[in-house]
């Protein structure tokens, strides 16, 4: 596709690309899974994770979408022609589907709580009512999809790629903020203790299957963002030192993020394996017994709420390039049907913690059925998939031309690259796969 739209600079495909990484996950649940799984030792095991199973998987989608030029379903088509591989663009393009559905309400969520932070009203707030109530959720929902809506019909360079230049850095500034804040907080030698220095007894086979998929779904790998990002990188972009810079910030946030939340944790007697509730309710309580509380306050929500606006556009890009290349529509119409059908499955999700809460799948009611579905299941068999394709399928030419700039770069990492492909990250997935299921 001749005219397609490609990112201007690499700066701005790496901000990108940062920015649908950096989500919820970075902000309270790797400090959430951390708390949980020995602090340190964890945390060693996560960058390792990371290294030999986040950034092959990150090359690989990359590469995929980079030589093809196109969507997630057209890119295999092209890379893989008179195959089925496509099916593989098309499970991956119903995960990011699905994830929307609860992922519009959740970023709703923050941008109500940076409202209330801002105008000083956080003290006596109740999260569980909120949630439950039928109406206020819903609006704010809407207006996470009008902002993801507004930004999405820039474009790739005026829209995307312009909101991650503003946005990333500012988010960079307000997490620097708040860990210099931690800094003077009583908690913060035993928080940093905590972090960083391991206690290897805490050690199990859970911690490591734990860590294997905090990094598989940290770096948003097999929910078609990196296919279709990697389609905008342009040609001279390196896709290698492109992964590696997105997983090495994305991975300094995370980390960032837990010197911001374990320090507070300490210093108010809270344990930080509180999930959710731990950035909505207890949080905003111990900000408020901070001095300047305040103005924390409203710098931690925004920051949330930038992680969830960043990631919450890329998902959404991956049906709005499949409508307009697949189907032909404008970019106006594409985001135009995402957004409905982002906004009727958001109600359901909303409704599902309050009027819908009886109505339940499998155990679980319709929030938490998407979100166990699809981080659980669908994406893991997506990963799997796109491994095995670029480890024994894809031809190594394709590869080879990609990662090497059509032979103007090193491409000393292609069969470090494909042995990971075709064996180390199938076991990994594999064994990630397992415990969703619980099996071990």
């Amino acid at each position: 596709m001749e005219n397609r739209s490609t990112f201007a600079t690499r700066m701005g495909g790496i901000a990108a690309a940062v920015g649908s990484a950096v989500g919820f996950g970075n902000i309270w649940r790797f400090p959430y899974i951390t708390g949980q799984d020995g602090g340190a030792a964890f945390l060693l095991i996560y960058v390792f994770s990371v290294l030999l199973l986040g950034i092959p998987l990150m090359v690989s989608e990359f590469v995929i979408g980079r030589s093809a030029h196109s969507n997630i379903v057209t890119s295999f088509k092209k890379v893989a022609p008179g195959t089925k591989w496509h099916w593989v663009g098309i499970l991956s393009l119903l995960v990011a589907i699905l994830i929307l559905g609860f992922y519009v309400v959740l970023s709703g969520w923050t941008l109500r709580y940076t409202y209330l932070a801002a105008i000083n009203s956080m003290e006596g707030d109740d999260f569980g009512a909120f949630v439950s109530s039928p109406i206020e959720p819903l609006l704010w929902t809407i207006a996470a999809i009008v902002i993801n809506a507004g930004i999405l019909l820039g474009g790739v360079q005026k829209g995307i790629e312009r909101a991650s230049n503003i946005m990333m850095p500012v988010l960079a500034v307000i997490l620097l903020l708040l860990v210099i804040n931690s800094c003077f907080q009583p908690g913060f030698s035993e928080g940093m203790s905590y972090l960083f220095v391991p206690d290897w007894s805490k050690v199990t086979g859970q911690v490591w299957i734990d860590a294997l998929g905090q990094a598989f779904f940290s770096l948003s790998c097999a929910m078609g963002i990196l296919i279709a990002y990697g389609s905008y990188l342009g040609d001279n972009t390196k896709v290698g030192k492109t992964a590696c810079t997105v997983a090495g910030l994305d991975t300094i946030i995370a980390i960032m993020a837990g010197i911001v939340i374990f320090p507070a944790c300490f210093s108010f007697g809270i344990e930080p394996e509180q999930g959710s509730s731990l950035v909505f309710v207890t949080l905003p309580r111990v900000f408020l017994q901070m001095p300047g509380g305040y103005i924390l306050g409203v710098l931690f929500f925004l920051l949330i709420t930038l992680a969830g606006i960043t990631s919450c556009m890329s998902i959404f890009e991956v049906p709005v390039s499949y409508l307009q290349e697949e189907w032909k529509m404008s970019r106006k119409t594409a985001v135009l049907c995402s957004s409905i059908w982002a906004l009727g499955l958001g109600v359901v999700c909303s409704l599902s913690l309050g009027l819908l809460g009886d109505v339940t799948l499998w155990g679980d009611n319709i929030f938490d059925f998407l979100d166990h579905l699809t981080s659980r299941y669908m994406m893991p068999i997506c990963a799997l998939l796109i491994s095995l394709f670029v480890g024994w399928w894809l031809d190594k030419e394709i590869i080879q031309d990609t990662i090497t700039n059509w032979q103007n770069d090193s491409g000393w990492y292609l069969r470090p690259l494909l042995w990971i492909m075709r064996v180390f990250a199938p076991i990994c997935i594999f064994i990630i796969f397992l415990s969703g299921l619980g099996l071990i």
